[in-house]
């Protein structure tokens, strides 16, 4: 019986410590195929593997969003080089967070659509921001958290009639990118709010909307605002 007991035991440690370590260690590499218009993945590895070498994780046993954001907004604006092109900063945007080993969810899932309509037709019709929206298993970046693991990041673009931002960690500017990280607990989401999976790859806007989105906004005329 006794041994019997301590194979029980053991047996449920070992579960314990899969149930942990899989979803830990699982890598989502399909969403590290993607290209972004003119930029081929072989340009998104190379921004991928720049990330990954400047974004090392620091070992915790806290999680704080807002650091990461600000670190993640600090690593954008470096690998970015303030590119005006649109196509560019969707793949350096794409390469930070999966640098954390964020996984890609949806765009737009929360809006009141789910996000079925083209997003970048529609920030310019009638929105302000481009959501897209990922998950963070927080244990990635060495944060020991076995129950609440997934942080909810948004990633933030600002649409040609964008005003202002709302808050510190959203974009300042038309064109601009802003993270904002919501921390694994469900009662720091918005009510009611999913992180549904819809694809493995962020999208891009059509050709003919491209420049809408240009960085910095300077270079576009106000009348075409």
């Amino acid at each position: 019986m006794k041994g019997n007991w301590i194979v029980g035991v053991g047996v449920a440690f070992v579960g314990l410590i899969a149930n942990f370590a899989l979803p830990t260690f699982r890598s989502h590499s399909e969403q590290d195929n993607c290209a972004f218009g003119p930029v081929s993945n072989a340009d998104y590895r190379a921004y991928l593997l720049r990330a990954k070498k400047q974004l090392k994780p620091i070992p915790s046993f806290a999680f704080d969003g807002d650091a990461l954001s600000w670190r993640m907004e600090r690593l954008f604006e470096e690998l970015s080089e303030r590119q005006p092109s649109i196509f560019a900063r969707l793949a350096v945007m794409h390469a930070v967070l999966r640098a954390t080993g964020a996984e890609y969810r949806n765009t737009n899932g929360n809006n009141a659509d789910r996000g079925r309509s083209d997003p970048f037709a529609q920030a310019v019709s009638d929105g302000e921001t481009i959501s897209f929206n990922y998950i963070l298993d927080i244990n990635k970046l060495w944060v020991f958290s076995p129950a609440l693991r997934e942080a909810w990041i948004v990633a933030s673009l600002a649409g040609p009639r964008y005003t202002r931002p709302p808050g510190p960690l959203y974009p300042r500017e038309v064109g601009g990118l802003g993270f904002i990280v919501h921390p694994p607990d469900p009662k720091g989401w918005p009510f009611g709010y999913q992180v549904r999976q819809d694809g493995s790859c962020p999208p891009i806007p059509a050709s003919d909307l491209a420049d809408r989105y240009s960085h910095p906004q300077a270079e576009v005329p106000n009348g075409d605002h």
